[in-house]
């Protein structure tokens, strides 16, 4: 999940993993804030383990870790989804969209 503002970006990815986690859904956040953040490689690491363990992972990045994360993914044949959440949306909208595109509906 990428975007202009490290906030927006926060709260469309925790407004995601509550939608998601109230279906009953497995969810983790990985957001550099947490210790686990300061390293990259780490990070990825991480969300690609839980992710082939049926965890969705939301990994709020800055745009400029976008290439990394699409060679990781290629490299190991981990499915992922890339979202940029655009300025002109409430971060609650982005994870509405978001939401819809996973589960199929809103």
């Amino acid at each position: 999940m990428t975007g202009p503002s490290t906030a927006d970006r926060l709260a469309a990815a925790y407004t995601l993993a509550e939608r998601l986690t109230a279906e009953r859904h497995r969810v983790e956040v990985l957001d550099r804030f947490h210790d686990l953040g300061a390293d990259t490689w780490r990070t990825g690491l991480l969300a690609e383990v839980l992710a082939r363990n049926g965890v969705v992972v939301i990994v709020p990045c800055a745009a400029q870790s976008v290439t990394a994360v699409r060679d990781r993914h290629a490299a190991s044949g981990t499915r992922y989804m890339e979202v940029t959440v655009a300025e002109r949306d409430s971060p609650h909208s982005a994870a509405a969209a978001m939401h819809c595109l996973l589960t199929g509906h809103g």
